[in-house]
């Protein structure tokens, strides 16, 4: 939902990142009550803007570029500057943890099955974006992305349709809120059962099931699971007959008692 990681066609990738760079730049970053219009404002978390600092050192160490930011500002606030950075691989901090603030990692990707596993290879999974002329080739994409949300040639869209539920997968939790399954996201559940007919057909233990079991109630329980369960209809007539035979055995018992 908030862009973290951009997969990139590495035939695009040196201008894409170049506009994004040049972009970056003219970002106006500040207090948003104050005099000047400002694009960006601060960290809302305590120790959060610190922490964005300690995952980008740490990829840099790691051979990552910081090609605009990347800097804790002296000033006070909350401020994390807008950063872009390139290099970023899987064994990097930044590359597996939640940023959660004003930071664009950009990695290339040869063919669309490599970019499905960089977009897969996380352990959050909440919003995705695929971009391409090709929809057919895009929405192929976006069925193979473990996220709870994919939006084709826009971002973030499938938020501003309350209709649609909201909410991921993996350790971006789990159920979801809006639309019809958000309501029932809130509700607990709660089965009953009741005979439809009493006066005719009650519910109650089988003869052969009620302790002590039976000796054919082992056979009597496979029937019933065919009877219920198997695909074929030969499978389950073979079940049912099964158990009127082992009902009926039981029945003949009881007679004799």
């Amino acid at each position: 939902m908030g862009g973290e990681r951009f997969i990139v066609q590495e035939d695009i990738f040196n201008e894409f990142v170049e506009r994004i760079v040049s972009i970056v730049k003219q970002i106006r970053q500040g207090p948003p009550l104050g005099n000047d219009m400002v694009d960006c404002g601060a960290i809302c978390m305590p120790g959060l803007a610190e922490k964005i600092d300690g995952m980008i050192q740490d990829a840099a160490s790691k051979g990552a570029k910081i090609l605009i930011g990347g800097q804790l500002p002296q000033s006070s606030g909350q401020f994390y500057p807008p950063t872009v950075l390139t290099g970023v691989t899987p064994e990097m901090r930044i590359w597996k943890e939640e940023v959660f603030g004003p930071v664009m990692v950009v990695v290339p990707f040869k063919t669309d099955e490599d970019a499905v596993r960089l977009a897969n290879d996380c352990a959050f999974g909440l919003g995705s974006n695929v971009f391409s002329a090709n929809l057919k080739r895009a929405n192929a994409i976006g069925s193979q992305l473990e996220a709870g949300m994919t939006s084709i040639n826009d971002f973030a869209t499938t938020y501003m349709s309350q209709s649609l539920p909201f909410g991921g997968v993996k350790e971006s939790g789990f159920d979801r809120f809006a639309g019809i399954e958000g309501l029932r996201g809130m509700c607990t559940i709660k089965a009953v059962t009741e005979d439809r007919f009493p006066w005719l057909i009650k519910t109650e233990m089988p003869p052969l099931l009620q302790y002590p079991v039976k000796p054919r109630a082992f056979e009597f329980v496979v029937g019933l699971t065919k009877m219920f369960y198997y695909p074929g209809l030969g499978q389950r007539l073979s079940g049912l007959i099964s158990v009127i035979k082992c009902s009926m055995s039981q029945a003949e018992k009881q007679k004799e008692v």
